[in-house]
């Protein structure tokens, strides 16, 4: 069984504008890097190869935590490249 209903067309434009807004801001929060990454995300992010993740790692003083598997935080990765 289908209901009809009556709506004021106001109304039906505010709903698809909610609607719409929240489905753009979900697109936006998805396509965001992870706040923890890997090293090869990182790589990805800042559009550089490992090699040179590696050298920035050893020289240059790129942040990271760990050994072995380095994880990198996305806030510090990139107040270290603000400053870079």
């Amino acid at each position: 069984m289908v209901e009809i209903i009556t709506i004021e067309k106001a109304e039906l434009i505010r709903l698809i504008d909610t609607s719409v807004a929240g489905a753009i801001e979900k697109a936006i929060h998805s396509s965001q890097p992870p706040q923890i990454m890997t090293k090869s995300e990182v790589a990805k992010y800042l559009k550089k190869s490992g090699a040179t993740i590696n050298r920035w790692m050893r020289k240059n003083g790129l942040p990271f935590h760990g050994v072995g598997r380095p994880t990198f935080n996305r806030t510090e990765v990139d107040a270290w490249l603000a400053n870079y």
